[in-house]
């Protein structure tokens, strides 16, 4: 993909739009980069200090599956930046009374350490951020066929994040409960069982014991006795719940957290479950529309219900009517959006959510495994796009074509 991209049957703004995301995310980052980028890459923003430059989870869960096939080296010097942090995370865990690494909720970049201001709550009660992180490697490992990689980087984080989880859940008559836990709608009080950190723990162990068999290791019992009695609350009409005791009326209760919990998170659930999920939060996406980062992922989860009308209109609504023009800055919040005071862009979660989006949900890829079988399904574009069509990724040392047209599997050719 550090070539051109071509999408064909779509509206010009759209293809520029998909440009300068490419460009803003593959330009901020670099093979010599001491730390992982900003969530506003090169951009300062001296009168916006919400973030403070500090790394968080989301540039582990939206900034790195793309560019692990644009630029592997760039995305492994992101990586290598948790790796110099294991013992801060390890720190960290033993600090919350926990086993293995936690990641800190906002890493401060020269340290790796910690680095949340004022009361922390987000670091005190929103425990994904590590998942995201040993996601990311186990992703890095797959597309690259590393096997050096995976043993001596993968691994002590795959295996440390998978003792984290053992040490975090709480084994009850109803199996394996995560007990006061902030998912992405972060509230003043944590509820039980958060969906969305369930889900990727499931695929984070998932992960972890693949890899230990390839490394001709015997994962933990404890992993697979999770895997196998993990509690998800689930409401009456088969639906995920975003949490224990949820309502959509609560404050934030249209957060699609679930939803990227099937995807990108790639949590397996059975089809009558997914397809009920979808249909619940999707029908909610006007009110929510308009905040941060999981806008941007609405197309594919639409695509992913087999609503190509409706892949389309989110396409404009959760990412498009972000576009600043100028430059074509995607800004954090919609300009519509109560909370947009400043428009900051170009916002990472945001760009790399929707690259994330277009290059592995609408194509059908399942980045799991060795990367020839990650076409798994049909690609399902949004209406009147015909195909997407990404010049150069890399694998590893391999360059490969990619090809995704509406209603046939993904291609990848060498080149």
């Amino acid at each position: 993909m550090a070539g051109s991209d071509r999408r064909d049957g779509r509206r010009a703004d759209a293809s520029a739009l998909i440009d300068a995301a490419f460009f803003y995310l593959n330009s901020s980052v670099h093979a010599a980069s001491p730390a992982a980028t900003s969530i506003f890459g090169l951009a300062a923003w001296r009168d916006y200090s919400y973030y403070f430059g500090h790394v968080m989870w989301d540039i582990d869960a939206f900034c790195v599956p793309p560019l692990i096939l644009s630029q592997p080296d760039a995305a492994r010097a992101l990586l290598d930046f948790r790796s110099r942090g294991l013992a801060a995370a390890a720190s960290n865990a033993r600090l919350s009374g926990r086993q293995g690494l936690q990641s800190p909720w906002e890493a401060a970049p020269l340290t790796g350490q910690e680095a949340t201001p004022g009361g922390g709550s987000g670091a005190a009660h929103e425990d994904h951020g590590s998942l995201h992180v040993a996601r990311a490697f186990g992703l890095f490992a797959d597309a690259t066929g590393d096997e050096a990689f995976l043993r001596e980087q993968a691994w002590p984080v795959l295996e440390g994040v998978g003792d984290w989880i053992v040490s975090r859940l709480t084994l009850t008559g109803r199996g394996y409960e995560l007990k006061r836990a902030t998912g992405p709608a972060e509230v003043s009080d944590p509820p039980d069982n958060d969906a969305f950190t369930l889900m990727l723990a499931d695929d984070v162990l998932s992960r972890a014991i693949d890899a230990a068999r390839s490394l001709g290791r015997t994962p933990p019992a404890s992993w697979q006795a999770i895997r196998e009695n993990l509690y998800l609350p689930i409401r009456s009409d088969g639906a995920i719940a975003a949490h224990d005791d949820f309502r959509v009326d609560e404050p934030k209760g249209a957060t699609p957290s679930p939803l990227a919990g099937l995807f990108p998170d790639g949590h397996r659930a059975e089809p009558a479950t997914a397809r009920r999920t979808l249909e619940l939060y999707l029908s909610h996406w006007q009110a929510y529309v308009g905040a941060p980062m999981f806008p941007a992922l609405y197309a594919a989860w639409a695509a992913m219900a087999g609503d190509r009308a409706s892949a389309l209109e989110l396409f404009e609504a959760g990412y498009a009517a972000y576009d600043a023009g100028r430059f074509h800055q995607c800004l954090e919040y919609r300009p519509d959006h109560p909370d947009s005071e400043t428009a900051a862009g170009p916002f990472f979660a945001n760009l790399g959510g929707m690259l994330m989006g277009l290059i592995y949900g609408l194509t059908g890829l399942e980045a799991r495994g060795e990367p020839t079988a990650w076409p798994t399904r049909a690609a399902i574009l949004p209406s009147g796009w015909k195909a997407i069509t990404i010049e150069r990724i890399w694998l590893g040392d391999r360059c490969v074509r990619l090809n995704a047209e509406h209603g046939a599997r993904a291609t990848l050719t060498s080149l």
